[in-house]
């Protein structure tokens, strides 16, 4: 959501991950808190760390490296059917990313 991305199936997902892997390759997300909604909707407080040392692709096109390091509270919200996870919104303040990366004031 913080990018206005739409992603659709397993594979696209993951190779936006793989991207994300690529621009902080020591990333780490530790969970702040997970609600369960009585759909089985499952909310996900996050903070994303990790030091930008690959280009992270944007939409407005690639960031080179900045060696700056980034704190990212995000939330996900991930919509459940039986075992398996049928939809998932992500949402981070790009303008706080940018800020933390030097890029933006």
């Amino acid at each position: 959501m913080g990018t206005g991305r739409k992603l659709t199936g397993a594979e696209a997902t993951l190779e936006s991950y793989k991207g994300w892997a690529q621009a902080f390759p020591d990333s780490v997300g530790t969970y702040r808190a997970t609600h369960v909604a009585d759909d089985g909707t499952v909310v996900l407080e996050v903070t994303w760390t990790g030091t930008h040392r690959g280009p992270l692709h944007t939409p407005d096109g690639p960031i080179a490296p900045t060696g700056k390091r980034i704190e990212l509270p995000a939330c996900l919200v991930v919509e459940v059917a039986g075992e398996k996870a049928k939809a998932q919104r992500h949402y981070f303040d790009m303008v706080t990313l940018l800020r933390q990366l030097g890029v933006t004031k």
